[in-house]
């Protein structure tokens, strides 16, 4: 019996497609339930259609961290003094991870990406998001509210404080319920030790 050719599979933008498959996995089944022959199915290819674009597993996760990195530098800072549109940043960040648990853990926490200077794309996303941080500092240490420590080290300190602190929400160790207040509490706590004198 005689068969058809099969056709040629045709993808525009496969790549994309499979960075969106991979993030829902991640939404609905953790870190763990990512794959890529999972993401390739989700995105209606074959397998070895996703090896076009992802030599490996870790390549796929650093793509969908490098979004995830893209889009918590993209929110908006809100209006007000530099020391407030510092305190929107610290929020936003509070508020990705809360939003998006299972993506954050990834983020902040994949064995499958060891060593961030092995995907650019990944390290760019990410440095722009401590970039944008190490701004908002900057800005408040000019207008004179906060003391002109150096940048990098108060970069560091926000970036240990917010990180721990959603990772504490994250892992049920402090209520969510109480997210705004205890961040509220963080950042004023963090803005005396840092005043400007």
């Amino acid at each position: 019996m005689a068969t058809s050719p099969r056709k040629p599979y045709h993808h525009g933008a496969l790549r994309e497609a499979l960075v969106t498959a991979a993030r829902a996995l991640v939404d609905a089944e953790g870190a763990e339930g990512l794959t890529l022959r999972k993401a390739a199915a989700a995105a209606g290819v074959s397998h070895a259609a996703a090896y076009r674009h992802f030599a490996d597993k870790a390549s796929l996760v650093a793509a969908v961290m490098a979004q995830g990195f893209a889009e918590l530098a993209s929110v908006p800072e809100p209006d007000g003094t530099p020391l407030r549109r510092l305190h929107g940043t610290g929020r936003a960040y509070l508020e990705f991870a809360l939003a998006n648990p299972s993506l954050y853990r990834l983020m902040f926490g994949s064995a499958d990406v060891p060593r961030r200077a092995d995907f650019p794309d990944l390290a760019a996303a990410e440095q722009r998001v401590y970039a944008r941080i190490a701004a908002g500092i900057e800005a408040a240490q000019a207008s004179g509210e906060l003391a002109p420590h150096p940048v990098a080290d108060v970069t560091l300190l926000m970036s240990c404080v917010m990180h721990g602190l959603c990772s504490q929400l994250l892992a049920g160790l402090l209520p969510v319920a109480d997210a705004d207040e205890l961040a509220a509490t963080v950042m004023s706590l963090v803005d005396k030790g840092l005043a400007a004198r």
